[in-house]
């Protein structure tokens, strides 16, 4: 999960053309926080979730890699499986 989340975070920056000290700073915290993320070697804390996938105008489960249609599909095969 580690890799997951800073690989997404960082790749989101890189699209928004977002550096890591701006991204930190929207956070309240230093610029290496986030480069320990995005290298794998941390996570965000739980409660700066919502708060990161704001910034990034996203849903939490599409920074982890979760996207609609994705979801939709585990959906459709969880029920279709429960009848």
């Amino acid at each position: 999960m580690n890799c997951i989340i800073g690989e997404k975070i960082a790749a989101l920056r890189k699209e928004k053309q977002i550096t890591q000290t701006e991204l930190a700073e929207y956070l309240y915290l230093t610029p290496q926080t986030v480069s320990r993320w995005e290298v794998g070697s941390g996570t965000p804390e739980i409660s700066l979730l919502p708060k990161i996938a704001s910034f990034f105008g996203i849903s939490i489960d599409e920074l982890f890699g979760q996207t609609s249609i994705s979801r939709a599909e585990d959906l459709v095969m969880k029920y279709s499986v429960l009848r």
